[in-house]
């Protein structure tokens, strides 16, 4: 039996990343200062995207600045969105409309 698919090893391991942001979310608000201060005059969605650079969960984001996971999730969808570029399409002089290049 390979250790991958050992299900104590699995077991530990899902243990492991919990640790892993439990130590992150304890470092980064021992007493809500820290995120106060990083997150001062920023709006939610610029808060979502901040903390989601740090790595954390969607339900740690949404404990931390107070709302719920959802809006964490819609948020972080719509940034994704904006991030993408619309294909521009070229018409050239002479061709069809079914004969337009892209861009």
């Amino acid at each position: 039996m390979s250790e991958e698919s050992n299900p104590i090893v699995e077991k530990l391991n899902d243990l492991t990343k919990k640790i892993d942001i439990l130590a992150m979310v304890v470092a980064s608000k021992p007493n809500g200062d820290q995120i106060s201060r990083l997150m001062k005059e920023k709006s939610q969605k610029e808060q979502i995207h901040t903390l989601k650079e740090f790595d954390f969960p969607n339900e740690i984001i949404a404990l931390m600045i107070g709302t719920t996971p959802e809006t964490v999730r819609v948020t972080l969808s719509q940034i994704k969105s904006e991030g993408k570029k619309p294909r521009k399409t070229k018409k050239i002089e002479g061709e069809s409309k079914n004969e337009q290049r892209t861009a």
